[in-house]
């Protein structure tokens, strides 16, 4: 009886310590945040218009031809400057600007062209810039009653729509010069209008 009552002691108090012995904690999964991280915002600092090249294009044909020549940008230097220089209002600083630019192209033909309006056999060249003349001296600059010149100026004012306007059916009728046609193109590039650039470049052949 004694053996008995022992067993039956033992038998209930094993899954009493068998309950009582500790199960290893199991660690939570840590949450992830799905959510973006906020972008911090952008500081932009005011920019007066004065500063671009738009709000402070030059307004005489000199200033102009000036700023594009500064950037290498001769061919439309060129474009606005030498119908005013060959003119009969043409002034000495504008030819000599002029004849600068041409000697940077390589067109000997317009240098000596520059020479002969300034009244000279040869124009010495030293590679640089002209000097900026006196604003006096610098006449206040009228443009011609032409097409090519309405459409340079509506170029200038980048309203190139109204100056294609002009120049385009002048090409598509074989009636325009080279330098509007010169200018449709560079238009054309602008606009990304490949067929028109085409179009000028079977012109210019």
């Amino acid at each position: 009886m004694k053996h008995r009552l022992l067993f039956s002691f033992f038998v209930l108090l094993g899954p009493a310590l068998a309950c009582n012995e500790k199960k290893p904690q199991v660690e939570p999964t840590p949450v992830i945040d799905s959510a973006p991280m906020p972008v911090p915002p952008v500081a932009i600092s005011g920019v007066p218009v004065s500063t671009f090249v738009d709000a402070a294009l030059p307004t005489t044909p000199y200033e102009q031809a000036r700023q594009y020549e500064e950037n290498g940008q001769h061919w439309m230097a060129r474009l606005v400057l030498e119908p005013k220089a060959f003119g009969a209002e043409g002034t000495k600083p504008e030819i000599e600007l002029l004849a600068h630019v041409c000697n940077e192209q390589g067109d000997e033909v317009c240098v000596d062209k520059c020479a002969q309006k300034l009244g000279v056999k040869k124009l010495k060249l030293d590679g640089g810039l002209p000097k900026t003349p006196p604003a006096e001296v610098l006449l206040e600059h009228k443009e011609p009653d032409t097409d090519a010149a309405k459409a340079r100026d509506l170029f200038l004012k980048k309203k190139t729509k109204e100056a294609r306007d002009i120049l385009e059916p002048k090409v598509v009728e074989g009636k325009a010069s080279t330098d509007e046609i010169r200018l449709l193109k560079t238009i054309c590039k602008e606009q990304g209008d490949r067929m028109c650039v085409a179009l000028c470049d079977a012109k210019l052949k």
